[in-house]
């Protein structure tokens, strides 16, 4: 079980390598706005935090804990890091609304509006309830298969980002 989360490390450092050739593409940083770092910062964090969460498993079967507990705490520590870059981040967008920088509502995901936002910030939140309920036994199965659902979600998560922030930059060059 542990080659599955070497893989998904794997495919998580591929999606991080990826979001950083953004930044040689883009240009150099007077073409960025304050806007396009936040958004950028949305793409970088999630896919370090599977980075993360995917070798948190290898690293604690090194201190002897079981697969069922290291899931588990795999499970609490993917909640409490994705809420603490969502409040992180979430404050630096509302600074940046407040200092007249874009005025579209705080829920939305830095890197998309309106729909698209409400439907990043609605997969952030499933995400976190299916890690939580995981976590706390409600969901049949093993919970080691869950941890790995929850970082391929959280993966998933942050390649929409990627593509949104992606597509959002070859409309709008400059961006907002």
């Amino acid at each position: 079980m542990l080659d599955v989360f070497h893989t998904l490390a794997e495919v998580s450092v591929a999606i991080t390598g990826f979001s950083s050739l953004i930044i040689i593409f883009r240009g150099n940083s007077a073409d960025w706005s304050r806007h396009d770092y936040l958004s950028f910062a949305y793409v970088l964090s999630w896919s370090i935090g599977c980075i993360f969460l995917s070798l948190l498993p290898i690293v604690l079967v090194e201190f002897g804990m079981t697969l069922p507990a290291i899931a588990k705490v795999g499970l609490f520590a993917a909640i409490v890091y994705m809420f603490a870059v969502g409040v992180i981040l979430m404050s630096a967008r509302k600074r940046i609304v407040k200092e007249g920088g874009n005025d579209g509502p705080l829920w939305q995901s830095a890197t998309g509006g309106g729909r698209v936002g409400l439907g990043m910030s609605l997969s952030f939140f499933v995400i976190v309830a299916g890690a939580l309920a995981a976590g706390l036994g409600f969901l049949p199965g093993p919970t080691h298969a869950w941890y790995a659902a929850t970082i391929v979600l959280l993966m998933v998560h942050a390649t929409a980002e990627l593509g949104i922030f992606v597509v959002k930059t070859i409309r709008h060059p400059g961006s907002e």
